[in-house]
């Protein structure tokens, strides 16, 4: 019996095809970050550890490549170490499921593959261009591990000086809120006009600042939050004044401001398109560093990334001709933007 043993060059080969041959719903490929699911932290089955490197995982009956042997007595057999080759290859981050997934795609993709070179194809014109192509995307994801890579040396002196810096991002408010809204149920129905809607929001106004001073003497938010619903003429009923724990960037960001007060304050009247919001601030605590600095690494490490991109982007300067793209997609959203006329030169120069 007659057994092939797949070398890192098919594996090779499987990694150049991704990009452009492989379904995606057979192998996740791609920098990790634009695949993560609710298991990619799932590892692999705890017996995996035991198998030695060089025992075969995946059998293949029925396929070889040596010249003259039948189907009946080929075997193509995938080692643990050529596996976790491809894998690292793939996405060092791949989740037991991802991979399980991978294993079952790849013989199918070794046996079109087989038979692809069978008819020439490897030596289609199209196909030599389409595996430039690939190659092409391989080293672009391969250079942003790298700089994911270089990125993720981060000292925790430098984790401790960007929580210092950067303290609202890991504050936690618990809020109350009330929202006035700017139109009645009744304007919702009869009011038309502009100069009928101004002077509804100005009612509204009226009631949102009289509401504030009510609310900054102690009064009860939920009653309050009440009394605006019905000041504006909705039955609906009235939405829970309380935010629960929320940080700064969950709210909208002219809103973010309230994190400033102290607990016991009462903010302003903030004037929305749709009404008039009021906070208190119940409490407020600091994620304590050692909980944030996971998420601290990561918003160093990602900030790194793009800066390191957008110094290198800065070195070149695209044109593409007008004559044949046509307008960019961008720029006609932009009234005066200028359509190129036959004969024009291409700007930018």
């Amino acid at each position: 019996m007659y057994y092939c043993v797949v070398t890192i060059a098919l594996f090779t080969s499987l990694a150049l095809a991704q990009t452009s041959a492989i379904p995606p719903s057979d192998v996740p490929s791609g920098p990790p970050e634009h695949q993560r699911h609710d298991d990619d932290d799932e590892p692999p089955p705890a017996s995996a550890a035991s198998v030695p490197p060089d025992s075969p995982i995946i059998t293949i009956e029925g396929m070889c490549d040596h010249p003259g042997s039948t189907t009946s007595v080929c075997k193509t057999i995938v080692t643990k170490a050529q596996f976790e080759t491809l894998v690292e290859a793939l996405n060092p981050q791949m989740a037991a499921t991802a991979r399980h997934q991978l294993a079952e795609s790849y013989p199918r993709m070794l046996l079109f593959a087989d038979k692809a070179r069978e008819l020439g194809l490897d030596h289609d014109p199209r196909f030599t261009e389409a595996l430039r192509f690939a190659s092409i995307q391989l080293l672009t994801q391969r250079l942003n591990r790298y700089f994911e890579e270089q990125a993720s040396s981060i000292s925790d002196s430098e984790v401790e000086k960007y929580y210092k810096e950067n303290a609202i991002k890991f504050e936690r408010g618990e809020l109350l809120r009330i929202f006035v809204p700017k139109q009645t149920g009744q304007a919702q129905k009869t009011v038309s006009g502009d100069r009928s809607s101004a002077a509804t929001d100005s009612s509204m106004l009226a009631v949102a600042e009289k509401i504030r001073a009510r609310a900054a003497a102690g009064e009860d938010f939920q009653q309050l939050q009440k009394e605006a619903f019905a000041a504006a003429n909705i039955a609906s009923g009235s939405p829970n004044v309380s935010t629960g724990k929320i940080a700064a960037v969950g709210l909208p960001l002219s809103h973010q401001k309230v994190f400033e007060m102290e607990p016991g304050q009462v903010s302003d009247v903030i004037a929305e398109s749709s009404g008039y919001y009021i906070y208190k601030v119940v409490s407020k605590q600091m994620v304590p560093l050692a909980q944030a600095s996971k998420e601290i690494r990561k918003s160093i490490a990602s900030q790194r990334v793009q800066d390191v991109t957008a110094s290198l982007i800065k070195a070149i300067k695209p044109e593409l001709d007008p004559m044949y793209f046509g307008e960019s997609p961008g720029s006609r959203r932009h009234s005066g933007s200028k359509t190129p006329k036959p004969g024009d030169e291409p700007s930018g120069k």
